[in-house]
């Protein structure tokens, strides 16, 4: 007989970040002064915005491929059509870290559809000797609290450091921005304190002798703005002997302030992994545009690869993502990569045209066995390095 445990029953589960806290920074083991990220906060700076914006609406407008699950992942959501649904999983993703979606099933435990919930509605709980993980779901209707096993919800996470409380969890790019927003706030902090407070007249008239009452002054300003605005705008302007006219431009330390968002764009999309031409609307002279979209494709595979993986994991079927379509909206790559192809003659004209009719390439576009021939003849007419391509084929054993 065995010896009895009378430490059996108790349990060890702890509690996980659930990825919305606020997100710290240490630097030699002290907080830095802008400690903490308020991803709300965040979400309303117009650079983080846009970073957030534009991958979650590329990445939303992806095709999914699923096998048996392609009628759930064609329409995954009730009371969302698929594209608004995904969007408001991968924002939660990108500014939290972590996103999550609960899988509901059929009586035949079979994924009938999908629930994305609030990452502040769930808190996770690791249950004794890492058997499994507990997703605790507060809803904020009618229904009752719900714990969930991790085989019924999708837990999207970014970057997982693994360390103690996040082993299971990820992090947000924005746990790199902390210095960079708090740099960019409080510039634009001091940018309008400093536009607010500061002397702004936009001329200086100096008389040619003292005035000391503050009535007089405003009769000559009254004057002077009647003798030259309104119907007199643009007129020769006549002024007293002694009399001085100066122009005030903004000066060169507000004017340096204002150019200080640019510091904190490059590495807002440094952060984001995206070409920061996306930011500020620029590219330098030596990147060009395919250039650009080719970096910022690869850029979304980091994004793309979590949702992949976690729903061919949960689902149990591969799943993927073609990101070539929400890329490449006008075809252009596509198209020229078959064209590349079909010079190479590792594509046959008839195999080109499948690829277009199957890709959407060129709406309408109809193909008759005429239009093969006439390609296969002005093929072979087709010259290559000075001999005929019918040479070639004759000289072939």
């Amino acid at each position: 007989m065995g010896v009895w445990n009378p430490f059996k029953s108790i349990f060890r589960s702890r509690t996980l970040a659930n990825g919305t806290g606020p997100l710290m920074v240490f630097s030699g083991g002290k907080i830095q002064t802008q400690s903490s990220v308020d991803v709300n906060q965040a979400f309303k700076n117009s650079d983080v915005f846009t970073v957030v914006e534009r991958i979650s609406s590329d990445i939303a407008a992806c095709r999914y491929n699923g096998q048996q699950y392609q009628t759930l992942l064609d329409n995954p959501f009730h009371l969302m059509n698929p594209y608004a649904g995904w969007q408001e999983v991968l924002i939660q993703l990108l500014l939290n870290g972590n996103s999550y979606v609960v899988i509901h099933r059929d009586k035949q435990q079979k994924a009938s559809w999908l629930e994305p919930v609030p990452s502040d509605d769930v808190s996770l709980t690791l249950q004794d000797n890492a058997a499994d993980i507990i997703y605790h779901v507060q809803y904020t209707d009618e229904r009752a609290d719900k714990d969930y096993l991790s085989a019924d919800v999708l837990h999207f996470k970014l970057v997982t450091p693994g360390m103690d409380v996040n082993q299971y969890t990820g992090v947000s790019p924005l746990m790199a921005l902390v210095p960079e927003l708090g740099i960019q706030d409080n510039s634009k902090k001091l940018t309008l304190t400093s536009l607010i407070h500061a002397l702004a007249p936009t001329n200086i008239y100096t008389t040619p002798n003292a005035i000391t009452e503050p009535g007089a002054k405003d009769k000559i300003r009254e004057a002077f703005e009647k003798a030259n605005t309104g119907d007199n705008a643009g007129r020769v302007m006549i002024m007293d002997a002694g009399a001085k006219l100066e122009t005030i431009d903004v000066t060169p330390n507000v004017a340096k302030l204002l150019d200080n968002a640019t510091f904190s764009q490059t590495q807002i999309a440094k952060a984001f992994g995206i070409p920061d031409s996306y930011l500020n609307g620029q590219g330098d002279q030596q990147s060009s545009i395919e250039m650009i979209r080719s970096l910022y494709q690869n850029a979304l595979t980091m994004y793309i690869r979590p949702i992949e993986s976690e729903l061919s994991y949960k689902l149990g079927a591969p799943v993927k993502l073609d990101v070539t379509s929400a890329i490449d909206v006008d075809h252009q790559n596509e198209l020229n990569n078959i064209v590349s192809l079909s010079k190479a003659n590792l594509l046959s004209p008839r195999q080109a045209f499948g690829l277009m009719l199957a890709n959407d390439i060129m709406p309408g576009l109809t193909v008759e066995d005429s239009d093969i021939n006439l390609l296969k003849l002005n093929k072979k007419n087709t010259t290559k390095g000075g001999e005929n391509a019918n040479d070639d084929q004759n000289n072939q054993p």
